[in-house]
């Protein structure tokens, strides 16, 4: 029986995935732009050829538009990259086979070498706009974590109560009184961040123990929650993503 591998037929279908054959040259930087963003909008009609069958479609922001330049700058040289870019932020086509994405992702993120984070999602072409909510709310997500690469699995809990307004609104509300008041705010955060760590999280913010351990009896106080359940601290950590989480600098896809 004749297999993909002896036939060839594996070659020919990766290299209509991978290998874009049709674009405008990497100096026609607004034509490249459009075309991202028909991309994302979801108003290609498929008509184009020279386009992959899919892509990772990677949304990024930066603190400085300077960082955000390095992003465009790793990509100068990459003929089948479509980016739409705006001040601090923006989205990256990148032409991509099912589950290579974070690996893509991680490419781009080391050759950066600075403050970025991304967020990245796989997507057939058909279904860009989709992928490009996703990439763009868990980018919201991560904007609020440590710089690097980041995909749905990886915020999954904080990600659906995004999409469910009314269920962050409610959450939002209960960690207003901790919120409110700074070192209560500070104290949950580092808990968080150390994975409910009390050692840890009493050394990053240079107190002693019992007076981490103080603040967190506050907190369950004002929210009834107690920090020290893994099941209310993940409550309470989406409950602060929920309060706080940032619209993200990215251009507008219309």
């Amino acid at each position: 029986m004749t297999t993909v591998l002896d036939s060839g037929l594996l070659g020919d279908v990766l290299r209509d995935i991978l290998s874009p054959f049709d674009l405008p040259p990497i100096e026609d930087v607004a034509t490249r732009r459009e075309l991202a963003e028909a991309l994302l909008s979801g108003r290609d009609d498929g008509s184009r050829a020279g386009l992959a069958l899919a892509y990772a479609v990677v949304a990024y922001c930066a603190s400085t538009e300077d960082t955000a330049d390095l992003v465009l700058e790793a990509l100068r040289d990459n003929p089948d990259a479509l980016v739409l870019d705006g001040a601090r932020g923006g989205f990256v086509l990148l032409p991509c086979a099912q589950d290579g994405q974070a690996a893509l992702a991680r490419s781009l993120h080391d050759r950066v070498g600075a403050d970025v984070w991304l967020a990245v999602a796989w997507a057939p072409r058909r279904d860009l706009a989709a992928a490009r909510a996703t990439a763009e709310d868990v980018l919201r997500v991560a904007s609020g974590r440590a710089p690097g690469v980041y995909e749905l699995r990886d915020v999954l809990a904080d990600f659906a109560v995004l999409r469910r307004p009314h269920v962050a609104a409610r959450l939002a509300r209960v960690v207003e009184p901790v919120v409110a008041r700074p070192g209560l705010l500070d104290a949950l955060r580092a808990f968080i961040a150390e994975d409910g760590n009390r050692t840890a999280a009493a050394r990053t913010l240079d107190i002693h123990r019992s007076t981490l351990d103080d603040r967190l009896r506050l907190v369950e106080r004002l929210t009834g929650c107690r920090p020290t359940s893994p099941r209310a601290l993940l409550t309470l950590s989406v409950a602060l993503t929920a309060h706080s989480a940032p619209q993200v600098p990215l251009p507008r896809v219309h």
